[in-house]
């Protein structure tokens, strides 16, 4: 089993517990750090935003000038991928049951 395809499963499955909102990347990060590296995260979203499978939106910080945030949601296919509606992605596991 590929750890990234793995963590990309684990990222989706956050993102679809939180949907309809979305999350900020550095609270993502904050999750999953403990198992997985910063660059190895932030490979995985947007290994999965390429996808289609999660949105990517950079918006300015609200409060701090010259910062930019990347917000990540759950896109429609993205549900459809853990629902099982599309046919499986091998660059994905998602955890079953």
């Amino acid at each position: 089993m590929n750890k990234d395809n793995a963590l990309r499963g684990q990222l989706l499955d956050l993102l679809h517990k939180i949907y309809p909102e979305g999350i900020e990347h550095k609270t993502i990060v904050g999750i999953f750090f403990q198992y997985h590296r910063a660059d190895g995260i932030s490979a995985s979203l947007e290994y999965l935003a390429d996808k289609g499978y999660v949105s990517k939106k950079e918006l300015p910080h609200p409060y701090i000038r010259h910062e930019i945030i990347q917000w990540y949601k759950l896109t429609p296919k993205g549900i459809d991928l853990l629902d099982g509606n599309i046919p499986e992605d091998p660059g994905v596991i998602i955890q079953r049951g």
